[in-house]
């Protein structure tokens, strides 16, 4: 499943960059967060929640975020949980003071055979809720 879109900050670029290359201030805008702890090799281990549709539960996920340039980041995301995988590889550009996204997202197991009617609404509604978190803390700084 693939992910587009953009949103409008009302901030800098160098100011939109800063805030994206720092995962502990992205950290809150991740649904249901219960844990997190930086790798020595700069990814983090996640420990958070997630309900779509019936199927909820515990999830487990290593992300990593890297910084392309001083418009571009790429961040992968490789979780575990509700006996599924899932596998995220996005990229976010800056311009000017707009944020642009695409992901692809892999979900296999059991989200993706029960869960793959509710699955495309309800993930699309996490990442526009995620970006529009990024924006409000952003503009708040």
């Amino acid at each position: 499943m693939k992910y587009e879109g953009q949103v409008n900050v009302n901030a800098s670029r160098q100011e939109i960059m800063s805030y994206m290359d720092n995962v502990e201030k992205l950290v809150p805008c991740f649904p249901k967060i219960k844990q997190f702890s930086k790798n020595q090799d700069g990814s983090y281990d996640v420990i958070g929640s997630v309900g779509i549709g019936f199927i909820k539960g515990e999830y487990r996920a290593n992300v990593k975020l890297e910084k392309i340039n001083d418009e571009s980041l790429k961040m992968t995301a490789k979780g575990k949980g509700m006996n599924s995988n899932v596998d995220i590889d996005a990229t976010i550009q800056v311009q000017n003071n707009l944020i642009k996204y695409s992901a692809e997202v892999k979900v296999s197991g059991t989200l993706a055979t029960v869960g793959a009617r509710m699955m495309g609404s309800a993930v699309e509604g996490i990442v526009n809720d995620l970006f529009s978190c990024f924006k409000k803390q952003i503009e708040k700084t």
